[in-house]
C-alpha cells in the first residue's frame, strides 16, 4: 500500500514529465494555424475557425495563469486538441491521413508520463474512423479487399503505437522510482556519515585538547632545550589535528545546513593579532608573508568573527602551502555600501597555480590538486569547500583565479555592519613622527615579492599619513642618519647583520626595530627592538605610538581586582574548579548550587558579573537568566550574565545570545575564549594588566622542584596509582589547569561525595523515580570526567540517555555494575588520598603554683 511520502514522490516525478507543458502548447499552437489555412484553401466550415482560435488562446492563458494545477491544466489541453483532431479527421480527404497525426500526438503525449492520455489519443482515432466509415458507408461507398486492410493497418498501428508509448512510460517510472530511493538511500548515508564524523570529531577533540593544554603548561616549566624542542614540536601537531577536527565539524555542519552565524563586534587587529601567532610557527622561512591592511577599515565591526578568522586561516595556509619560494600576499580593505561595509580579503600567492581544470574542481570537497603520491602538504581537502561554505553563509562571494606555474589569486567579499567607523589603525601624533627604513627589498629574487612589500610600505605610509624615508645600502643609512631627525627605524634582518655596530649606536638615540624571523635573537645589550615577522601594519602602529624613553613591554597577566563574581552550577566540583580559574584574576567569586539560589542571592547582593550554567536540575539557566533580568531590581539586573556549557555547537552560541546572554564559555573553560568574554563584557576600568617577573616565575618554578626526595617519589608513583583506578591524570588535570594540589583536592571531594550519592541513587533507583535518577547519573558523569575517570563517565551517561528515554530494562542490568565501579573507585582514592587532618587542638594548662587546683584545660 502506498503511503503519503510514495504518493508525494510519485507526484514529484510527474512534475519532471510535465515539463513539457510548453511544448504541447507550442505544438497545439502550430497545427491549429496549419489547419486554419488548411481550413481555407479547401473551403471546410468558417464558424469552426473562431472556436479553434479561442480554444488556443483559453489554452495559453491557463498556462500563464497557473490557476488550476499541471495535471488539470494537461487533461483541458489534451481533450481541445482531440476535439482539434477530431474535426480535422472526419473530413473526408483526411480520413487516412489521420493515423499519422494521431501516432505523433501519441508520442508528444508519452512525454508527459500519463498513461491516459494515451488512451483519450486512441479512443479518439477510433471514434474518428468510425465516423468517417460510416459516412463512407452512408454515401455509398464500396469497401472492397484493399479499403479494408488499409482501415486495419491503420487501426492495429495506432493501437500498437499506444501500447509501446504505455510501456515506455511504465519503464521510465520504474527507473525514476529506483533512482528516487537510491537518492533517498544516499541521502540518509551522508546524513549518517556527517553524524558519525561530527560524533568523532568531538569524542577525539578532547584527548587533542588535552595534550596541547599538558604540553603547553610542560613548554612553560621546561628547562631543558632538546626537551623544550620537542614539546613544541608535540603541541604544534596537536594543534594541526585539532584543526583537522575543527574542519570536519565545520564541513559536516555545513553540509547539513545546520551552520549559524553567530555576529558580534569585532576588532580586526585582534583577529589578524591572534591569526599571526598561529601562522608564524607553520611558514617556511623561504616563503615571505605579506599583509597589507587598509588603514580605513572601520575599527569596529559586526560579524561572526570566528568563521572570518577560518576564512583568513584557510586562504593564507593554503597559499603557503602551495608556495615553494617567492611568498603570500593579503590585502585586506573595504567598501561603503548603505548597510555598512563589504569587507575585501584578496590573497595572492606564486605557488604552484591550477589549470582550468584543476580550477573548475576546487570547490569539490575532499579535493587536492596535488592528490598524488608528490603532494606538497597534508590536509583533508575541505579548506575552499569549508571557505565557500561561511562565505556564502555570511552573504558574501568568492572568486578565483589561478595561472599553471605562476600563482593563484582568491578573492573574498564580506558584507559588514560598522559598529565604530573610525580607523582601525591609528598614531598618536603624526606629525611629530619621521620614520626611517633600511629595507633592501631587491634582495628578494622574485620581483612579486619585491612588489608586494613596496605596496604593503606606501599604503601604511599614505594610510597613517606619516613620512618615511628609506634606503637601500649602509652608505645611504649614514647619510640619513646625519641629515634627517628620526624617531623610529625599522631595519631588516639581514640589513641588521650586516652593519650591527652602527645600528646599535643609532639605537641610542632613535627608537630601532630589527625585522626578523622568529628564531633570531638580539645580542644581550642590544638597545634595539624585535618584531617578529609578518611585517605588517598593526605591531608597526604599536611601535610607533611608544618612543625611545618607553621602556620595553613584557609579558602581563590579566586581573579583574575587586570584581565581584558569582558562579551558579548545580555540581560542587564544577564551582570547585571555576572558583580557582576565577579566584586567579583577582576576582572576588562566591558561588551557588541552583538556578533559585541565584535569583535570592541576587537580591540580597550586588554583584559585576554572574557565569550561569546551562543545564541544571529545578530551574535551568535560561530561566535563571531570564528571572534575575525582570525579578530583581538595582544593578543585578543590568550586569552581564555569562552562559557556560560543554556545548560548543555554533548553533548553541547562537541560541544563548538570542536568549539574552551577553556572552558564551564553553567548557572546558579555555583561558583565551574566557579572557575575550571578559574583556567583551566587563567595564575598561574594571581589568588590568600587570607584570609577571621573570625572576619570580623562576623562583617559583625552582621551589617547586625543590621538594624532598621521598615526596617527589611519591609524586612520580601517583599518575601510576592513579592509572590502576582507571583514572587518566592528564584528562583531570585539563579541567585543573594542571595543578596537582588542586586536582588531588578534586580526587578528594569526588571520593567523599559518593558517601552520599551513592545512597540516594540506590533510592531513586529502587522507587523507580527516574526524573532524579537521571539528575544524579548526569553528575556522575560530568565530575568522573572532570578527574579523568571515563569508563565510568560513559557508563553514567549511558543510564542517563536511559532514564531520559525511560529505559527501565537497560537501567535494571547495568545500574549495580556501575554503581559498584562507582563505589569501588571511590574506596580506592580515600586510601590512596586520605582526608587532609585538620591540625591539632593546641591545650592550654596553668601551672600549679598559679593554681591550686592543678592543670586546669581552657
Amino acid at each position: 500500500m502506498s503511503n503519503p511520502k510514495d504518493l508525494n514522490e510519485r507526484q514529484e516525478t510527474n512534475e519532471r514529465f510535465q515539463s513539457s507543458h510548453l511544448m504541447l502548447l507550442v505544438t497545439y499552437s502550430i497545427c491549429t494555424a496549419l489547419l486554419i489555412g488548411e481550413s481555407f484553401l479547401l473551403g471546410w466550415e468558417k464558424w469552426t475557425l473562431v472556436l479553434l482560435s479561442i480554444a488556443v488562446i483559453v489554452c495559453w492563458i491557463l498556462h500563464f495563469r497557473q490557476t488550476l494545477s499541471s495535471g488539470s491544466r494537461i487533461y483541458i489541453y489534451a481533450i481541445l486538441m482531440m476535439c482539434t483532431t477530431f474535426y480535422y479527421g472526419v473530413h473526408a480527404t483526411s480520413t487516412f491521413d489521420l493515423a499519422i497525426v494521431m501516432g505523433a500526438l501519441i508520442v508528444l503525449f508519452a512525454m508527459t508520463g500519463m498513461k491516459s492520455l494515451i488512451t483519450l489519443c486512441q479512443v479518439t482515432y477510433y471514434i474518428t474512423m468510425a465516423y468517417n466509415l460510416g459516412s463512407l458507408a452512408a454515401s455509398g461507398e464500396k469497401f472492397d479487399g484493399l479499403m479494408l486492410t488499409r482501415c486495419a493497418l491503420h487501426l492495429v498501428t495506432i493501437f500498437v503505437i499506444g501500447w509501446f508509448a504505455k510501456i515506455i512510460i511504465d519503464r521510465w517510472m520504474q527507473v525514476l522510482s529506483d533512482t528516487q530511493e537510491e537518492v533517498v538511500q544516499l541521502t540518509e548515508d551522508t546524513e549518517r556519515l556527517n553524524d558519525f564524523l561530527a560524533n568523532v570529531s568531538h569524542e577525539i577533540r578532547t584527548p587533542v585538547n588535552a595534550v596541547i593544554g599538558l604540553t603547553s603548561i610542560c613548554i612553560d616549566k621546561s628547562q631543558h632545550r632538546e626537551i623544550y624542542g620537542d614539546l613544541i614540536s608535540v603541541r604544534d601537531a596537536g594543534r594541526k589535528v585539532a584543526e583537522q577536527i575543527s574542519d570536519i565539524l565545520d564541513y559536516s555542519e555545513l553540509d547539513r545546513n545546520k551552520a549559524v552565524a553567530n555576529n558580534e563586534d569585532y576588532m580586526l587587529s585582534s583577529v589578524l593579532h591572534d591569526l599571526v601567532s598561529e601562522l608564524r610557527s607553520g611558514k617556511s622561512k623561504d616563503v615571505e608573508l605579506i599583509i597589507d591592511v587598509d588603514p580605513g577599515i572601520p575599527a569596529v565591526m559586526h560579524s561572526d568573527v570566528s568563521k572570518l578568522k577560518k576564512i583568513l586561516r584557510a586562504l593564507i595556509t593554503n597559499g603557503l602551502k602551495y608556495t615553494r619560494e617567492g611568498g603570500v600576499y593579503v590585502r585586506i580593505s573595504c567598501e561603503s555600501q548603505s548597510y555598512g561595509v563589504n569587507l575585501c580579503i584578496e590573497v595572492t600567492d606564486t605557488g604552484i597555480g591550477m589549470s582550468d581544470y584543476e580550477l573548475e574542481r576546487v570547490y569539490d570537497s575532499f579535493y587536492q590538486a596535488d592528490s598524488g603520491r608528490a603532494r606538497m602538504g597534508g590536509g583533508l581537502g575541505l579548506g575552499l569547500a569549508i571557505v565557500s561554505g561561511f562565505v556564502s553563509l555570511l552573504g558574501g562571494f568568492m572568486t578565483i583565479k589561478s595561472k599553471k606555474n605562476v600563482g593563484t589569486t582568491v578573492v573574498v567579499s564580506l558584507p559588514q555592519k560598522v559598529i565604530d567607523p573610525t580607523s582601525c589603525m591609528s598614531v598618536t601624533h603624526p606629525d611629530q613622527l619621521c620614520l626611517g627604513a633600511y629595507l633592501h627589498f631587491e634582495k628578494f629574487a622574485n620581483p612579486v615579492v619585491r612588489d608586494y612589500y613596496n605596496s604593503m610600505v606606501l599604503n601604511i605610509v599614505k594610510g597613517l599619513g606619516i613620512q618615511m624615508h628609506r634606503v637601500n645600502n649602509p652608505e645611504d643609512l649614514h647619510l640619513l642618519h646625519s641629515s634627517i631627525h628620526m624617531t623610529h627605524m625599522f631595519i631588516a634582518e639581514e640589513e641588521y647583520e650586516s652593519n650591527a655596530e652602527f645600528i646599535e649606536e643609532l639605537a641610542k638615540e632613535v627608537l630601532v626595530v630589527v625585522v626578523a624571523n622568529d628564531d633570531f635573537k638580539l645580542p644581550p645589550t642590544s638597545r634595539a627592538r624585535v618584531m617578529e615577522k609578518p611585517f605588517y601594519c598593526f605591531p608597526v602602529v604599536s611601535v610607533l605610538n611608544t618612543s625611545l624613553h618607553d621602556s620595553q613591554t613584557s609579558d602581563k597577566k590579566m586581573y579583574c581586582h575587586g570584581v565581584r563574581a558569582l558562579i551558579v552550577d548545580d555540581e560542587p566540583m564544577n564551582l570547585v574548579v571555576g572558583k580557582s580559574i576565577f579566584r586567579s584574576y583577582g576576582m572576588e567569586v562566591t558561588t551557588v548550587l541552583s538556578g533559585q539560589e541565584s535569583i535570592d542571592i541576587c537580591r540580597e547582593k550586588t554583584f559585576d558579573i554572574i557565569f550561569m550554567d546551562h543545564m541544571m536540575s529545578g530551574m535551568d539557566g535560561v530561566e535563571a537568566m531570564k528571572k534575575i533580568r525582570a525579578d530583581v531590581s538595582g544593578k543585578n539586573g543590568e550586569i552581564p550574565i555569562v552562559a557556560l556549557t560543554a556545548n560548543a555547537m555554533s548553533s548553541a552560541k547562537q541560541m544563548f545570545l538570542a536568549e539574552g546572554f551577553d556572552g558564551f564559555v564553553s567548557k572546558p573553560i579555555e583561558v583565551e575564549e574566557l579572557e575575550r568574554v571578559m574583556r567583551q563584557v566587563l567595564p575598561k576600568a574594571s581589568i588590568t594588566y600587570e607584570e609577571i617577573s621573570s625572576e619570580e616565575e623562576k623562583s617559583s618554578d625552582f621551589e617547586k622542584m625543590r621538594k624532598p626526595e621521598t615526596e617527589e617519589s611519591r609524586q612520580k608513583s601517583f599518575p601510576e596509582q592513579l592509572r590502576s583506578l582507571g583514572i587518566d591524570t592528564a584528562e583531570g588535570l585539563k579541567y585543573c589547569m594542571g595543578d596537582m594540589e588542586f586536582y588531588q583536592s578534586l580526587l578528594r571531594q569526588f571520593a567523599s561525595e559518593e558517601k552520599e550519592k551513592s545512597p540516594l541513587m540506590g533510592r531513586y533507583y529502587e522507587s523507580s523515580d527516574w526524573y532524579n535518577y537521571e539528575i544524579l547519573v548526569h553528575a556522575l558523569k560530568s565530575t568522573a570526567k572532570m578527574i579523568g575517570a571515563m569508563d565510568l563517565s560513559d557508563k553514567a551517561k549511558a543510564l542517563e540517555m536511559a532514564a531520559k528515554e525511560k529505559r527501565e530494562e537497560f537501567i535494571r542490568e547495568n545500574h549495580y555494575e556501575t554503581m559498584s565501579l562507582y563505589s569501588d573507585l571511590a574506596k580506592g582514592l580515600r586510601e590512596l588520598l586520605p582526608e587532609e587532618k585538620k591540625e591539632d587542638e593546641v591545650l592550654e594548662f596553668i601551672p600549679e603554683d598559679e593554681n591550686e587546683e592543678g592543670g586546669e584545660e581552657k
